[in-house]
């Protein structure tokens, strides 16, 4: 049974079923969404996507009083094709930015609208800015934050989102001696422990507020687990036989199972195509630590056959901010098509 794809990219096709089935079926939805194929017969039910639907604008007045700049962030569902955005800012003013900001010179209740629109419709949404129509208003400092690959082991790069309102100047203290002006900062804490971190926001009238959290900030870890192992090699060697052993310093960890046939590249997971570990433990993370992963070939004889190996210092992970995930170590010099995907975590 064939399959027909219809130009029109945002036209959904169903696999064709009996004929009089769907004739049927097309029959008793008054042939409004079926469609025939003059060249073969075939009959179609289809099913075009949704339109844009905005879900919500979160508008930010970025001072205490006029002028007012205020940043617009929009959410907006069913985003296909050529997106339009068109914002009308009640003032006499627009712009096709997608999240823009606009500055108000006096006060006053304007209603603004936007429009979110593709090659299959639009969505239209006009609202009001609370506090826009009022000579002043009050300066509401607040962030939220977020750690650098999910991790919050020492070291750790933490980005905070400044969610305060009526302040253009902001004064971050980390708790660590560490300082900010920037309005949405990143900090590296290096070592573990709870820091207290202040953020004080200002306008031009001088008035402020300030918002406190608490952040926690791990010991390093000293376990590293491999989740999974992809080996990469030259297409002149057989893909039978091949494993990798593994090896923190000088120390065996283990390996991973020997591969009897198969394609490259040869995919390993934890735990069942591991042997003995797969974790490195007692990691320290200092300059002289390294992972070694030696590529073997099980040929029959008593010893087997070296064909590479691969190191990873851990001051690398530890400058990178213990990652999920490791990419592509590669030999030096580099060969083509000789690499391995690791994939961590702690």
């Amino acid at each position: 049974m064939k399959k027909y794809y219809p130009r029109n990219p945002f036209v959904r096709v169903h696999k064709p079923v009996a004929g009089a089935i769907l004739l049927g079926f097309c029959m008793l939805l008054l042939l409004t969404h079926c469609k025939k194929e003059p060249i073969r017969g075939w009959e179609y039910w289809l099913e075009s996507p949704a339109a844009p639907e905005i879900v919500k604008v979160t508008p930010v007045l970025k001072n205490c009083e006029p002028p007012y700049p205020v940043s617009f962030t929009q959410e907006t569902n069913n985003l296909l094709g050529n997106i339009r955005y068109r914002w009308s800012f009640g003032d006499g003013t627009s712009s096709n930015d997608q999240n823009p900001v606009h500055i108000y010179q006096t006060e006053g209740l304007y209603t603004i609208t936007l429009i979110v629109s593709n090659e299959i419709g639009a969505d239209t949404l006009a609202f009001t800015v609370p506090g826009l129509d009022q000579s002043s208003v009050a300066v509401n400092s607040k962030f939220s934050y977020s750690h650098f690959n999910n991790n919050n082991f020492a070291p750790a790069k933490v980005h905070f989102s400044n969610e305060s309102s009526g302040a253009n100047q902001f004064y971050w203290h980390f708790g660590d001696g560490g300082e900010s002006s920037n309005e949405s900062p990143e900090h590296v804490f290096d070592s573990p422990g709870t820091y207290t971190v202040n953020l004080k926001g200002e306008c031009t009238s001088g008035e402020s507020d300030e918002y406190v959290q608490q952040i926690f900030i791990s010991p390093a870890p000293q376990r590293v687990f491999i989740d999974s192992l992809n080996l990469m090699l030259p297409s002149g060697y057989s893909a039978s036989g091949i494993y990798v052993e593994m090896y923190h310093n000088t120390t065996y960890v283990g390996r991973t199972l020997i591969v009897s046939s198969g394609s490259f590249p040869l995919k390993f997971r934890r735990p069942e195509d591991f042997v003995y570990g797969t974790f490195f433990d007692f990691v320290q993370f200092t300059a002289n630590e390294t992972f070694r992963f030696v590529v073997l070939r099980d040929d029959g004889s008593q010893y087997p056959e070296f064909l590479d190996e691969f190191m990873l210092s851990t001051v690398d992970i530890k400058n990178n901010h213990y990652p999920n995930a490791y990419y592509s170590l590669q030999t030096v010099p580099v060969v083509h098509d000789l690499f391995i995907d690791l994939y961590f975590s702690y």
